[in-house]
């Protein structure tokens, strides 16, 4: 069983020489048979758009999940990995961050589940994070018994004669009852599959895996983009008689690593109009954003035609405004703006160019040279540049332009 959900791309076999003879002497009507039965059926990615009202049947899961759709394709380019992760572990939890995490991370996708997802993640039963959280807080004041988390929220205590944990704050009802959907079915997983198709004008239509556009509304569509794919489907926050199970960006791949995660806004025609980097589960950085916009910028989406959320990029703050950092309001909270409420939008292109540059600024230390002046005890320019000139290049464009003397 290959629990990584590696692709499996069939390999064609190799055949003998007398495969390939019987090949070469297949009559004309033969081949021209073959090929007319070929092209009755194309292939997902040949099927233009269908903007006719005929009814077909839906490809894209419903509830419950049904799908056996499968795709291949290739490997997505290698960029610059996020941030890691901090030295962060929960007690009690088989492994910090949890195995499944990192599954796909040697194909590129760097971008893992935040460590607050992490007793989510290894919950058997996926109950929703927040709640876990509270009463682990709780189980950490209480000492740690039994030393397993989950043996003591589900099993031991209830052996010995006690009743089952249970929170005012968060009842036990709440807990087992509000859980998030994590799919280990690729079939299923695949039924979320989204294409990018650019129109003339560098447009990138949005398009579900019936070839049907996708109009997001408002709030948007979450997305993951895993192995140069890209994934989507409405967010669901709230268990109700219609959703039993909430579905989050750790839904797609069951908590497996991604290249990138956020959100997409498109028209009412289905054309990419905004891409949020917003997610709760995966916490996008700036080397996420970057691969998006690969992503698109090799789809012949141009950078032009949509706009990007730079809140997090540029540190723009989502406190109340009215209100200085560290005030906390009449309920005793410190009041904080939701990211939807708290837009910083930028033109792609002018991400695209700020990641590049910052990038590159990385790669040839100017930033490491900056911090190094910044420390330094100096008075003057050319003192400054002799703190960072490792290499003597400031002094020999000194004694090019002026003479040993200066020097």
């Amino acid at each position: 069983e290959d629990s990584d959900d590696e692709l499996h791309m069939e390999e064609e076999p190799q055949g003998s020489s007398q495969n390939n003879s019987a090949a070469g002497s297949r009559t004309d009507e033969t081949r021209r048979t073959a090929e007319s039965e070929s092209s009755a059926e194309p292939e997902p990615d040949d099927i233009g758009l269908d903007v006719s009202n005929s009814r077909k049947p839906k490809s894209r899961p419903r509830w419950p999940f049904k799908s056996t759709i499968t795709s291949s394709y290739d490997f997505l380019h290698k960029l610059p990995s996020g941030v890691d992760p901090p030295d962060f572990a929960y007690k009690g939890i088989c492994s910090n961050p949890p195995e499944i995490t990192k599954r796909g991370m040697s194909r590129g996708n760097y971008a893992q589940l935040h460590r607050k997802a992490w007793l989510e993640v290894s919950d058997k039963y996926h109950r929703y994070g927040k709640n876990l959280r509270l009463y682990y807080r709780h189980w950490e004041r209480l000492g740690f018994p039994t030393n397993q988390f989950f043996d003591w929220l589900d099993s031991k205590g209830e052996a010995a004669g006690q009743a089952l944990p249970n929170l005012q704050e968060c009842p036990r009802s709440q807990l087992d009852s509000d859980t998030v959907l994590y799919i280990t079915n690729p079939g299923i997983t695949n039924g979320y599959a989204l294409d990018i198709i650019a129109d003339d004008n560098g447009r990138g239509l949005v398009v579900d895996v019936d070839r049907d556009p996708v109009k997001t509304g408002l709030d948007g569509w979450i997305f993951v983009l895993r192995d140069k794919r890209l994934y989507g489907a409405k967010k669901i926050t709230s268990v109700t008689g219609l959703s039993k199970q909430r579905f989050h960006h750790s839904s797609f791949f069951g908590g497996q690593a991604v290249a990138a995660a956020g959100i997409i806004l498109t028209d009412e025609k289905g054309y990419l109009t905004r891409f949020y980097p917003h997610s709760g589960h995966y916490r996008p950085g700036e080397a996420d954003v970057q691969r998006m916009l690969f992503y698109l910028h090799h789809k012949g989406v141009h950078m032009r035609t949509f706009e990007v959320d730079t809140q997090q990029i540029l540190h723009v703050t989502r406190h109340d405004q009215h209100r200085k950092a560290g005030q906390v309001s009449d309920e005793g909270a410190e009041k904080k703006k939701k990211k939807t409420q708290s837009l910083h939008l930028k033109p792609a292109g002018y991400v695209a160019c700020f990641l590049a540059h910052k990038a590159r600024f990385i790669g040839e230390g100017v930033f490491e040279q900056l911090h190094c002046i910044r420390k330094a005890d100096v008075a003057t320019v050319s003192e400054a540049l002799d703190a960072v000139d490792e290499g003597g290049f400031w002094k020999r464009m000194c004694r090019e332009f002026k003479g040993p003397s200066c020097c």
